[in-house]
């Protein structure tokens, strides 16, 4: 057996946060923001009584949130967003923390995905089950 004088490079990632990936919350999802935030992302509650243009005017270089992701597909890529569907979601957990059974699924749809490292705007729907579909919108 041969041993190579030039082994095979060792690479070693150190990375700092840089920055968060940022959730606009549709109305009906209030209940998510401090859960969401207790597991490191920067979360945006808008005023109530806004209507969905102004949210998606604001969702700017963010995502959604929503049970609603009809009300938002078609203006995704013109205002620059992407979505994060929840309508599969059966139960919508409200406990206050990132133990929260919906903010796991959430999170851990967004982390697998890598929807904020992605060039585009997509789609994310996360199944009930914790799975989900990604599918880029032109």
């Amino acid at each position: 057996m041969q041993v190579s004088a030039n082994p095979a490079p060792q690479d070693s990632f150190e990375l700092s946060k840089q920055g968060y990936f940022t959730i606009l919350l549709d109305e009906n999802l209030r209940a998510l923001e401090a859960g969401l935030e207790d597991d490191g992302f920067k979360v945006i509650v808008p005023p109530q009584g806004l209507t969905d243009d102004e949210l998606k005017r604001k969702a700017r270089g963010w995502a959604i949130l929503t049970r609603n992701s009809d009300d938002f597909i078609n203006d995704a890529v013109r205002y620059d967003y992407d979505i994060i569907a929840v309508e599969d979601i059966k139960f919508l957990d409200t406990l206050a923390t990132r133990s929260n059974d919906t903010v796991r699924k959430i999170s851990a749809a967004v982390r697998r995905s890598e929807i904020g490292s992605r060039r585009g705007n997509f789609l994310l729907q996360v199944r009930d089950n914790g799975s989900f579909h990604l599918k880029q919108l032109v």
